[in-house]
């Protein structure tokens, strides 16, 4: 199962619209995420298309050695081509106004790996291009970059898992390039839904240990449902 931070930053986002619709920026309330704003960040769309973080948590920010707000999403992770295709899902996601839930591991340097665990939730924001902006949580990794020594450009990444959270609406197979579905599929992962009340069920409960796997749902299964919204 997930992250007790990811699970926090979850629970709070669906209780602001039950996944019914996208929530507001100004309903985002950072006082109750306080224990988690050191892991947070924010993506927008520039207006030429590219993803850039608006802000980073310092956590964030101590581990790659560098300020990120105001940089680029590519400028940091995309030069590996699982970089390339997260950011191209990350603004397929945000144009479709739904959030991206990946795990996997990563590697800020060769001798660390890390479980990676991400969730990039979507928030209406008028003055945002395309109205939409991404705030995301990291699973909390240590960090050891007293020095504030730059990383930049180091972060490999390997993708286990891609999980859609509708909200209601949800990003499609068929909205995927074929890049991305060539890569996805050579990398054996299949696009689904995460069963979002179910999780939230499963952390009220404190029944974690009962899951080894994030319950999820085949795309198919929501087709119906959420393409009416």
């Amino acid at each position: 199962m997930l992250c007790p931070e990811i699970c926090l930053f979850l629970g709070y986002w669906y209780s602001l619209c039950k996944g019914n619709s996208v929530p507001q920026r100004g309903q985002l309330d950072l006082r109750e995420l306080t224990s988690i704003l050191p892991w947070m960040f924010i993506l927008e769309m520039a207006p030429d298309g590219a993803l850039r973080y608006r802000l980073a948590g310092s956590a964030l920010e101590s581990a790659m050695g560098r300020g990120m707000a105001g940089r680029t999403y590519s400028s940091v992770f995309s030069e590996t081509e699982q970089g390339s295709v997260m950011e191209e899902m990350y603004a397929t996601a945000l144009v479709q106004g739904c959030g991206i839930l990946r795990t996997g591991t990563f590697q800020i340097e060769a001798d660390s790996n890390f479980d990676l665990e991400v969730l990039s939730l979507p928030f209406i924001e008028e003055r945002a291009m395309g109205g939409v902006i991404m705030v995301g949580v990291v699973r909390p990794f240590e960090v050891n970059n007293q020095g504030f020594i730059d990383k930049w450009g180091g972060f490999e990444q390997s993708l286990q898992q891609l999980l859609v959270v509708p909200s209601p609406r949800a990003l499609m197979e068929e909205h995927l390039s074929k890049r991305v579905k060539d890569l996805l599929d050579s990398l054996k992962v299949t696009l689904r839904a995460i069963d979002l009340p179910k999780v939230i069920e499963i952390d009220r409960k404190g029944q974690h240990q009962l899951y080894t796997a994030i319950p999820s749902l085949s795309l198919a299964n929501i087709d119906t449902s959420f393409q009416h919204h």
